[in-house]
């Protein structure tokens, strides 16, 4: 419970490297594919694979719903990071040696992201139009990349986060 208060906790405006949401998802990207045959790995616990009501996929799953929080250039690897861990918890049930419970709990959380409607409405949200003349974020960044690069190093590296994140999307539409 602790690390999804943590994952949930406001960034501070100092920017000062490393923050606590940054080393949460950090640690559990470092152990999520690691193959355990009859138990849970830390990494699986936290996500919610063990069965806790307070898991880090939930928050992880609220974080990316805040286009702010994608396309914030103080936020914006973290995202990276969380659609990366959407994704891998959506390709574990394809590994031959998962715990019986982790597979029930991955799959309870795949059909929550299919229920949603999870990948299409976030791929239509970052490449869709976006209403009116506002053409989407994709089309935003990648226009930039083409007239402003280097410019400001902030939007650059931001711009390179979403378009990432954006990545991981398509591997989970694939």
């Amino acid at each position: 419970r602790a690390f999804s208060k943590g994952l949930s906790l406001p960034v501070p405006d100092a920017d000062d490297g490393a923050n606590l949401r940054d080393v949460i998802l950090d640690l559990i990207l470092s152990n999520v594919g690691i193959d355990s045959n009859s138990s849970l790995n830390f990494s699986l616990m936290m996500l919610g694979l063990s069965g806790s009501r307070h898991n880090c996929f939930d928050v992880i799953l609220d974080l990316v719903a805040d286009v702010d929080f994608v396309m914030n250039p103080a936020t914006s690897s973290a995202a990276t990071k969380c659609f990366e861990l959407i994704f891998r918890v959506s390709e574990l049930g394809s590994r031959g040696n998962f715990p019986e419970l982790a597979r029930t709990h991955q799959l309870l959380l795949t059909e929550k992201l299919r229920r949603s409607n999870f990948w299409h409405s976030q791929a239509v949200r970052y490449m869709g139009e976006r209403g009116g003349s506002a053409s989407s974020i994709l089309h935003e960044v990648s226009r930039y990349f083409r007239y402003d690069q280097g410019q400001d190093v902030k939007v650059t590296n931001r711009n390179n986060d979403v378009l990432h994140s954006i990545a991981w999307l398509l591997k989970g539409l694939a």
